[in-house]
């Protein structure tokens, strides 16, 4: 009986570690275009638009290295949870979600607050 529950977790521990996506650095997603990952990089800016805000990582529009798009209907979430957007200028953040081109940049869709991290600096 202890072997097979022994055995059912350790596949439940395989099946949700393959299941983890990847992290990779911003400047690294056009290799992941389509793929399901965690990006993590350097915000540069954040741009407003008529329907959300951009937070772009690398350089500074139009050269970043990918935008993560929150829509202006989640919003919201991200203010309750951070606090105005801009807080993330010049820190290091992580967003959880698919890579996707959209007329010749990258974006990654973060509609919950729980698939943006700021990171720690370490000092």
């Amino acid at each position: 009986m202890i072997f097979k529950v022994f055995i059912a977790a350790l596949v439940l521990f395989a099946s949700s570690v393959q299941a983890e996506e990847p992290q990779i650095d911003s400047s690294k997603a056009a290799f992941y275009v389509g793929s399901n990952v965690m990006v993590c990089g350097f915000v540069s800016e954040v741009k407003n638009f008529s329907k959300g805000v951009y937070l772009n990582m690398g350089p500074n529009y139009p050269g970043q290295h990918i935008s993560v798009l929150i829509w202006e209907d989640d919003i919201a979430g991200f203010n309750s949870r951070f606090g105005i957007l801009s807080v993330f200028i010049g820190k290091r953040v992580c967003a959880r979600g698919l890579i996707e081109a959209y007329r010749n940049s990258l974006q990654i869709k973060v509609s919950n607050p729980q698939f943006l991290r700021l990171m720690q600096s370490v000092k």
